[in-house]
């Protein structure tokens, strides 16, 4: 789901962070995604115009920087639902001890991978300042293809909830696992493990292996609960090394997905469903998983 808000931030708020803001501005408004976009600075000096190269790369993208005055993060109210993106991962750090722990607080690029982005593979946005003209032009199209895929992504989360055909979820939130190394190949193969473990526990509920049930059907589905969720984990893991290890954009294929159900006739309005032990949500990102 888009923020209602989100805030670009850069150390002195005259090159990288309105740069971001006015591309964002553009590209994300022009997907039709109805988010307000601003900047800020961790160390600005406050009502500064932007950099005059800035101002050159955004004429040339047809973009304008004239009205634009420096303020410091600290200046702006905070919102409910606000996405901060700053320019490298020690702004994110330095951002989010500021602004405390409730505030959604991102790295630009990292973000944007995530979201479909190919980029360089730096973290960074490197400040321009003082390195003439085609530094600005280098960050201005580093900013370009970031802030493309994103709106790319939330064009297709806001045009997923505004189809009449929603799907009724569960939330359900599993760990990610610590400490393994796992490949596409152990994660698939531990996914059939579970999976026949499963299979055997309802085998063994309809007697169909020759075993004469003896436990009460509550405490057997609860038992295939437990191994349906080892199988659910197992299935997270590998949507895990798909995203890491080979750029899947999960994200992308879990809205075609369930653009597909909805066209098979497998989701109906949400309306028409019993929804007392269920609730909408939007779909869940990967590494919410």
């Amino acid at each position: 789901m888009a923020p209602t808000r989100v805030i670009f931030v850069c150390a002195g708020n005259t090159c990288r962070s309105p740069l971001a803001a006015a591309l964002a501005d553009r590209l994300i408004g022009g997907a039709g995604v109805p988010v307000v976009v601003a900047s800020a600075g961790l160390a600005a000096d406050a009502g500064q115009p932007a950099a005059q190269e800035a101002q050159g790369v955004a004429r040339a993208m047809g973009l304008d920087l004239s009205t634009h005055r420096s303020r410091r993060v600290e200046e702006l109210t905070r919102g409910h639902n606000d996405l901060w993106l700053t320019m490298t991962p020690a702004q994110a750090a330095e951002l989010r001890a500021r602004l405390g722990g409730d505030a959604v607080v991102e790295a630009l690029l990292p973000f944007a991978r995530r979201s479909g982005a190919v980029l360089p593979e730096s973290d960074v946005v490197p400040d321009p300042l003082g390195q003439g003209p085609e530094a600005y032009a280098a960050v201005a199209r580093t900013l370009e293809g970031a802030l493309s895929a994103i709106a790319s992504a939330w064009r297709r989360v806001s045009a997923s909830d505004a189809s009449p055909a929603q799907p009724q979820t569960k939330t359900l939130a599993l760990p990610r696992l610590t400490g393994l190394r796992p490949t596409l190949e152990s994660t698939a193969l531990k996914l059939l493990e579970e999976a026949g473990e499963l299979a055997e526990g309802i085998g063994k509920y309809r007697a169909l292996s020759g075993e004469r049930r003896a436990d009460p059907p509550h405490r057997v589905m609860t038992a295939i609960g437990q191994e349906l969720l080892d199988v659910a984990q197992t299935a997270i893991t590998m949507m895990f090394v798909l995203e890491e290890q080979y750029g899947v954009d999960l994200q992308g294929l879990l809205h075609e997905h369930i653009r597909k159900l909805a066209a098979k006739g497998y989701l109906s309005p949400a309306g028409d469903r019993d929804t007392s032990d269920a609730r909408q949500t939007s779909p869940i990102p990967p590494e919410a998983l």
